[in-house]
């Protein structure tokens, strides 16, 4: 299993998933156990998926991701795979490729080159500020404890359990 942060590290709350994986990376995990920063663009983090030995069965990818959603809230989802038409592809490998990092031109490009595990699983902030700036706001930075919990716990869990990831409530706690 991988677990990756996807952002970048100044653009206050879309670091988000950097940041938790700093705290993760520090932690003692079981045999079989990677996590790492995958900030570094899409097409590299496919091709070092894809070249992975023993190949990854499972990923976790936490990531600062705008998507309209209640800011300040985190999300946990497996990832379901969308279709895409080749011209999409082709203008995120583009973007990828110009330097762009983006969790979704990760899974789709990912997807595209067959380098993604079969269970993928999201655990995306919704940012209250993804300007410039090197610090998380207050509200995603009292998120990284529970989020931190939360990947232990699920990390570790029986595939059925992995699959049925659980939601962070509205208040920030783990329900």
């Amino acid at each position: 299993m991988l677990i990756g942060g996807v952002g970048h590290r100044w653009q206050r709350d879309a670091s988000f998933g950097l940041i938790v994986c700093d705290a993760l990376a520090g932690m003692g995990w079981p045999a079989g156990v990677e996590v790492a920063d995958l900030g570094y663009g899409a097409l590299y983090v496919a091709q070092d998926l894809a070249a992975a030995e023993p190949p990854y069965d499972r990923l976790i990818l936490l990531a600062g991701m705008p998507r309209e959603r209640r800011p300040g809230r985190v999300y946990c989802r497996p990832w379901e795979e969308g279709g895409h038409c080749p011209e999409e592809i082709q203008a995120r490998i583009r973007e990828a490729g110009a330097g762009v990092i983006d969790l979704d031109h990760l899974l789709v490009i990912g997807r595209h080159l067959a380098a993604l595990p079969p269970d993928v699983l999201l655990v995306e902030l919704e940012p209250v500020d993804a300007t410039w700036g090197e610090a998380l706001t207050p509200a995603a930075n009292a998120l990284v404890p529970p989020v931190v919990d939360l990947v232990r716990e699920v990390a570790q869990a029986p595939i059925e359990q992995f699959r049925a990831c659980r939601q962070l409530s509205e208040t920030g706690g783990v329900s």
